[in-house]
């Protein structure tokens, strides 16, 4: 029986030696046995790691690196540069009159359009398409006429709505921030054109839970829009979402204080006896039609009528939330962005390579790191698309997917050997053992679109664990060129690449994967390894 194995019995012994001893000591649960079992074959591979590398150092990534940080308003003479200067991004079909022909008509129809509640996307471009405030945005369609709407004091007012909208918002997450799309105000985006009708900002790092626009006029921040996808509009829009508002119109500060400003003071609250008396604080009052400094002597004036009695310290808090004058018509014209993605140009069909090992090394001490190896590509709406490259593990292995709750099943992943012809798990694929051809590609999800969020799982003692690349800790994945060769079988990747240990104490070794390397080790040829040390250490 295997070390692992014995450990994780042991564990449930232990955990049923406790729980016999104390009625006080609640039975262990399943869920509480599997993280025991995975601390302890996560502990075991680390110790094993270091013991084989050393310990890495505290900046070591795993080749992952991060973009986590929040960008917009970049230049355009960027987005096409290369990296580490510029974002090396291809850029989307140019806006033409015909789109925003397409678009609008379709928007302007309310009985026929469908929506989609949210977009995923969290690096992409953000398109101005339409602007209802004028009717010269496209040929042969018109903006809606003026909207009317009954002010305060019941008069009919009439406006443009797409003329009164203003900043551009995007929430980023359910509990992120609001963010100001840079360059889109006034219902409007007239920078960074390269060719197209509308101007655009590109958003990085972001996230597209919830858009909204403000009512210049009112200031009254509106979330009133729908997303209409693309592909319902035409084939050719197919990779394209839009934003489409509807304005409404929100009270100014004249008007909210119009129909209630309130606020607190302190009222003087006399005693039976005419020179007794104390002041009373927090209390509250209400004034309609005031909006005026909390500190005049008007509004101590009113409120000393109000209360009948003398105030002091007086405080302004603001006004009573008034309803809209108008809540909109239904028609969401009055502004229209177009959402799409962001896509870095690659000199190679793949963003990269991740290889991994499957946590076993402490048993086997060959940390081959080839028990899979994939390269992704990203495609910037939280998905990365998969080719398999090699599977020298034997032991249940997925790429992408969920665990279940009680950590036996992966739902939704590729399990690595069925996708090269349905292997059987034990058996070692492309690491010079058995050759396969390379699989059909398939995708998966990818976390804010940092490919170390691409989650690979194993099965180890009946349950799934994932394999992990922490910043200064032991990795069992890194990440690195599509050009660096996988190792070859029971041997450690140490043989091919000797500098693989400098690289993990020191991240200034970016070179380990091209110098020194030894061919020989890394040409599935297992004959060429008769020298090679199966542990590297």
């Amino acid at each position: 029986m295997k070390k692992y194995l014995m450990t994780g019995i042991a564990a449930v012994a232990m955990c049923a030696a406790f729980t016999s001893c104390s009625h006080e000591i609640d039975q262990v649960s399943q869920e509480d046995l599997n993280k025991m079992a995975a601390e302890k074959v996560v502990n075991d591979y680390n110790q094993a790691f270091i013991s084989a590398f050393g310990q890495p150092a505290a900046n070591q990534t795993w080749g992952f690196g991060t973009t986590a940080t929040r960008s917009y308003n970049v230049q355009g003479n960027l987005w096409h540069k290369p990296k580490p200067e510029g974002f090396n991004l291809e850029y989307d079909t140019p806006v033409t009159t015909e789109e925003k022909n397409m678009v609008f008509n379709y928007v302007n129809n309310p009985t026929q359009v469908e929506t989609v509640e949210q977009i995923s996307f969290t690096q992409y471009w953000v398109t101005q398409i339409w602007n209802g405030k004028n009717d010269e945005n496209a040929d042969g369609v018109k903006a809606p006429a003026s909207i009317s709407y009954r002010d305060q004091n019941g008069a009919t007012t009439s406006v443009v709505g797409g003329g009164n909208m203003d900043q551009l918002r995007i929430k980023e997450t359910a509990d992120g921030d609001w963010v100001h799309c840079n360059n889109f105000n006034s219902a409007n985006n007239t920078n960074y054109q390269e060719g197209g009708l509308g101007g655009r900002t590109l958003m990085i790092s972001s996230g597209t839970y919830s858009f909204q626009c403000i009512n210049s006029d009112g200031s009254h921040y509106s979330t009133k829009y729908i997303i209409v996808p693309g592909a319902k509009i035409h084939s050719s829009l197919k990779d394209f979402y839009y934003v489409c508002f509807d304005f409404e119109k929100g009270y100014t500060a004249e008007e909210q204080a119009a129909e209630r400003s309130y606020g607190t003071c302190e009222i003087w609250k006399p005693q039976d006896n005419p020179d007794g008396g104390y002041w009373q604080k927090n209390e509250n009052w209400n004034l309609p039609g005031f909006y005026k400094d909390a500190n005049s002597a008007e509004l101590k004036a009113l409120l000393e009528a109000q209360k009948g009695t003398k105030v002091q310290n007086i405080t302004f808090k603001g006004y009573q939330e008034g309803q809209h004058h108008f809540p909109g018509d239904g028609n969401y014209t009055d502004w229209i962005v177009r959402i799409s993605p962001a896509k870095e140009i690659s000199s190679s069909d793949y963003d990269g390579r991740i290889m991994a090992e499957d946590l076993s090394a402490q048993e086997f001490g060959d940390f081959d790191f080839n028990d899979v190896v994939f390269d992704y590509k990203l495609l910037g709406n939280q998905e990365a698309k998969i080719q398999l490259r090699a599977a020298g593990g034997t032991l249940e292995l997925y790429v992408g997917g969920t665990r279940s709750d009680d950590w036996k099943t992966i739902t939704g992943g590729q399990e690595v050997h069925d996708a090269f012809n349905h292997a059987p798990v034990n058996q070692m694929i492309n690491t010079g053992v058995t050759t396969e051809p390379e699989p059909a590609t398939f995708n998966v999800d990818c976390a804010n679109n940092e490919p170390v969020n691409i989650k690979i799982w194993v099965k180890k003692n009946g349950v799934f664990h994932e394999l992990t690349a922490h910043t200064g800790q032991p990795a069992s994945k890194f990440r690195t060129a599509c050009t660096t060769k996988w190792c070859d079988e029971y041997i450690s990747i140490s043989n091919p690449y000797p500098l693989f240990k400098n690289w993990v104490n020191d991240t200034n070794f970016t070179e380990w994967t091209t110098t020194q390397f030894n061919a020989i080790y890394a040409d599935k040829n297992l004959e060429n390894n008769t020298n090679a040390i199966k542990g590297g250490y």
